[in-house]
């Protein structure tokens, strides 16, 4: 039988290090001592360690700041599939994150400051286009994932909202729902996709769209839910554009005595760890999140190869996860 390949990641756990404490002491980086290095060197070659077919692993920068201010538990998520995609791919990485501070004053991040040299690097989240030209100035190779503008000239991976509004749309058309509601912020361009994505829907279906059903999620809903209940133009679903944003507007339906989803359905996306623990579980939009970790790295890892090939923009889909917010008329 084959021998399973020695990796990164099992010498870090041999010597109770971390992979890129690892990584850069095989390919001779600074901030290692000569010492470390040897013992790294001389493990790897105990364990049956080869080096990718690649003579010198990929350099790659990951420069991150949370791309929503809900997705704390997809944040984590987003970075762990980071860090396994570029393991598996033997590169020699390091992680840094930029406040909205550092980038309006135009300041590098830290180890480009002290001289480090990469081969690419990984945006994770909204950032200027001024501060992403800069960064690009210093790395030729460079991706977004996720904050996805279309004044982007770059490599990009993120998640098609247009493809879910519409996708939500339909399922609720499809269970009896025609009267269809919006929550969310609706100024930002993801929730523009969606709201796009949910007109189509109702227009293919011969539905009319309701823009007084469509709400921004910092408003105070009360007045518009007493006044839609004291006309009878109660809508019977919203879509919501985050879990969150489900959890807090099932808390004002509630207070209105208004239930969920015996009078009113609710779907959300994100398919965060709260989804599962809300009252009722929320059905959902998973956005495949480990699957975009893989399709960024291994997009970036292409632009190195081929640093003249044209602009990729990868918009992967979301999947519906069934629970228990959405009844059936």
């Amino acid at each position: 039988m084959k021998n399973k390949k020695v990796t990164i990641t099992d010498i870090a756990e041999a010597m109770g290090l971390s992979p890129v404490s690892i990584s850069r002491a095989l390919s001779d980086q600074t901030g290692i001592s000569d010492e470390l290095k040897r013992k790294v060197v001389q493990k790897a070659a105990e364990m049956g360690y080869v080096k990718s077919k690649r003579n010198v692993s990929a350099r790659i920068l990951v420069l991150h700041q949370t791309p929503y201010r809900e997705d704390n538990s997809n944040f984590s998520h987003m970075m762990q599939g980071i860090e396994k995609a570029l393991q598996k791919e033997d590169a020699d990485y390091s992680i840094e994150f930029l406040d909205k501070e550092t980038q309006n004053r135009m300041i590098l991040p830290y180890r480009l400051s002290k001289g480090f040299v990469f081969d690419g690097v990984i945006l994770i989240g909204r950032f200027n286009l001024d501060y992403a030209a800069l960064i690009n100035e210093k790395i030729p190779n460079l991706i977004f994932l996720t904050g996805y503008s279309p004044a982007y000239d770059y490599d990009s991976v993120w998640f098609s909202f247009i493809n879910a509004g519409y996708k939500q749309c339909q399922y609720l058309i499809d269970r009896g729902h025609t009267r269809i509601g919006f929550v969310g912020n609706r100024k930002v361009y993801r929730n523009k996709e969606k709201q796009n994505g949910i007109a189509f829907a109702l227009e293919e279906n011969g539905l009319p769209v309701d823009e007084a059903l469509f709400w921004e999620s910092d408003e105070d809903c009360s007045a518009k839910l007493r006044n839609l209940v004291a006309d009878k133009r109660l809508p019977t679903a919203f879509i919501c554009d985050h879990d969150f944003t489900a959890i807090e507007f099932i808390r004002a339906l509630h207070q209105h005595d208004i239930k969920v989803p015996d009078d009113v359905s609710i779907l959300s996306s994100g398919n965060t760890e709260v989804s599962a623990l809300a009252q009722p579980p929320l059905t959902t939009m998973d956005l495949n999140i480990e699957y975009s970790c893989r399709v960024v790295v291994s997009t970036l890892l292409k632009r190195i190869a081929e640093p003249g090939k044209p602009a990729e923009n990868i918009a992967v889909l979301s999947t519906l996860v069934e629970r228990e917010s959405v009844r059936r008329i």
